[in-house]
C-alpha cells in the first residue's frame, strides 16, 4: 500500500479527546487517489505508484495536450488535475497496486500515526523586514525626525570585503512557497467522508492542496499506560 496520498485542506476546528482536553486540529480531505501508474525496479529502475487527484470534466480536459490526456487513456483512469509519485522506503509496501486501483485515506492512514505534511503557504507579497523576518525595528521614541523605523537599516561592509553577502535578510517575496510541517499526529480518520483530523496546523490557506506521507522520522512507541504510571512511581 502506499504511503501517502493527496488532497486538499479543509479547515481547522477543535475536538475534545477522552481525557476533556480540548485539541486543535486541521482538517483534511485525503483521496480518494487512484493509481495512475506503477514503476517497477526492473522497468523504471526503483519501485513507485503515481497517484493522481481531482478528476478533470471534459470541458477542461481540452485545455491539455495529447501525450497528457494519452497517459491517462493508457491507464485506464479519468484524467486529473493533481498527479504525485509516492516512493516509499521499502517496495514492499506498495503490495500489488496496479494502474486503476484506488487509495482510500483509511486504508494508509491510523490512528496516532506520525504524518508529514506538505503544501504551498498563503502568499504575502513583497514584505518588508519585519513582516518577513520577525525584525525588531527602530525603536519608535528613537528620533522623530525620520521615518525609517521599519527599515533593514545598514547592511554595506565598507572596504572589506566591499560586498553584501549572499543570504542576508532583506525585504522581497513573502510566502507561496512549498514547506513540510513534520510529526503531526493523526487524531481522527473519517473513511466515510475521506477525511483525516491531524492535531496542529499545516501550512497553506484553506481548499489548498497539500500531501500527506508517513513521517520520516519515525513512528512513536506503543506503550501502555499502566507500565508508564509503574515507571513514574518513586522506588522506595
Amino acid at each position: 500500500m502506499a504511503t501517502g496520498l493527496l488532497g486538499r485542506k479543509v479547515g481547522m476546528t477543535q475536538i475534545f479527546n477522552a481525557d476533556g482536553d480540548c485539541l486543535p486540529v486541521t482538517v483534511l480531505e485525503m483521496g480518494p487517489c487512484t493509481v495512475v501508474r506503477r514503476k517497477t525496479a526492473d522497468k523504471d529502475g526503483y519501485d513507485a505508484v503515481v497517484l493522481g487527484f481531482g478528476a478533470v470534466d471534459e470541458k477542461h480536459e481540452r485545455r491539455l495536450s495529447r501525450a497528457e490526456v494519452g497517459v491517462f487513456k493508457k491507464a485506464g483512469t479519468p484524467v486529473f488535475r493533481h498527479l504525485r509519485e509516492v516512493r516509499p522506503r521499502d517496495p514492499k509496501l506498495l503490495g500489488e497496486l496496479k494502474s486503476g486501483d484506488v487509495v482510500t485515506v483509511d486504508k494508509v492512514f491510523k490512528l496516532d500515526q506520525r504524518v508529514d505534511v506538505s503544501g504551498v503557504t498563503k502568499g504575502r507579497g513583497f514584505s518588508g523586514v519585519v513582516k518577513r523576518w520577525n525584525m525588531k525595528g527602530a525603536a519608535r521614541d528613537a528620533s522623530t525626525s525620520h521615518e525609517h523605523h521599519r527599515h533593514v537599516g545598514a547592511i554595506g561592509q565598507r572596504k572589506t570585503p566591499g560586498k553584501v553577502w549572499k543570504g542576508k535578510h532583506l525585504p522581497g517575496q513573502y510566502g507561496a512557497e512549498v514547506v513540510t510541517t513534520q510529526n503531526l499526529t493523526v487524531v481522527g480518520v473519517e473513511p466515510a467522508a475521506n477525511l483525516l483530523l491531524v492535531l496542529g496546523a499545516v501550512p497553506g490557506h484553506a481548499d489548498g492542496l497539500v500531501y500527506v506521507d508517513t513521517a520520516s522520522k519515525g513512528q512513536p512507541r506503543a506503550k501502555k499506560k499502566q507500565e508508564v504510571r509503574e515507571r513514574a512511581k518513586p522506588k522506595v
